[in-house]
């Protein structure tokens, strides 16, 4: 029988040496590389990821605030959206020379969301007439006099005003000389204007003293707390057969004396 010569020499010359056959080897192989992927694998997680033998604490503060826990993001768009403004209605006085009597009219004033009554009145206080409602006929007899106080207790709003004209000077018994109805037609204003508030009654103070108010009957005790029924007068939708009244045109002439001698009230 023919044999390899070379394959004889090989095996009695490395009895003792294990030979890989091509069929060992493509088995082995596999294996081999396997263990050495996860060999590697592990080593890789050994570097990457530290273990500590004890939890270390975060402070707060030093986490982002988007990142805390219960954070919420801050909402824009709703603090552009909310009014920083409230309308409030106020009232203004009609020209008698337009119409058949002064009444009371309604305008609008912006004034703060967190407006008190004192921020509402001061809107009618030094040139408070716009040039619109100067055209419509209306005027204000506030701009002839300076706020000083308002309170509110009780459903009872206290206001105390002074002329512009003694704005500096003090009161001496209670003698303040003013134009014919002038302080008639403030308090009139300024009654209307509190009522919008709420059912709230007002007391006039006439540079901190208690004076009688002129009302649409008779003038009011020193103190006394006026509302909308002492001023029925000024009603726009009451019906009267009275025209123009003599005591408002002497005092429109009186504010315009006034006005070129204070052409800016405060």
């Amino acid at each position: 029988m023919p044999t390899d010569m070379n394959a004889t020499r090989y095996s009695s010359s490395h009895a003792d040496t294990p030979v890989l056959t091509p069929a060992a080897s493509s088995i082995t192989t596999p294996f081999i590389t396997a263990y050495l992927i996860l060999v590697l694998f592990i080593a890789t997680l050994g570097c990457s990821v530290p273990i500590d033998e004890q939890a270390q604490m975060i402070a707060l503060d030093s986490i982002p605030k988007s990142l805390r826990p219960g954070y919420m993001p801050p909402t824009t768009l709703e603090q552009l959206i909310t009014p920083l403004t409230k309308q409030q209605t106020v009232y203004l006085l009609t020209d008698p020379q337009d119409t058949e009597r002064t009444v009371v009219v309604a305008v609008a004033r912006q004034v703060p969301d967190n407006a008190d009554l004192r921020d509402v009145l001061l809107t009618l206080f030094g040139q408070a007439t716009t040039p619109a409602e100067q055209e419509d006929g209306y005027f204000n007899t506030l701009e002839l006099f300076r706020l000083n106080n308002v309170t509110l207790s009780q459903e009872i709003a206290t206001v105390d005003i002074t002329p512009i004209s003694v704005a500096d000077t003090s009161v001496i018994d209670n003698d303040i000389q003013l134009p014919p109805n002038m302080l008639k037609l403030a308090a009139a204003q300024l009654v209307f204007t509190v009522a919008e508030w709420g059912d709230i009654g007002t007391r006039i103070l006439l540079d901190g003293q208690t004076v009688p108010i002129p009302t649409s009957d008779d003038d009011a005790e020193p103190g006394f707390v006026l509302n909308t029924n002492s001023y029925e007068q000024f009603q726009p939708d009451l019906n009267m057969a009275s025209t123009t009244l003599p005591e408002s045109m002497t005092l429109l002439e009186s504010m315009t004396d006034m006005a070129e001698t204070n052409p800016h009230p405060r």
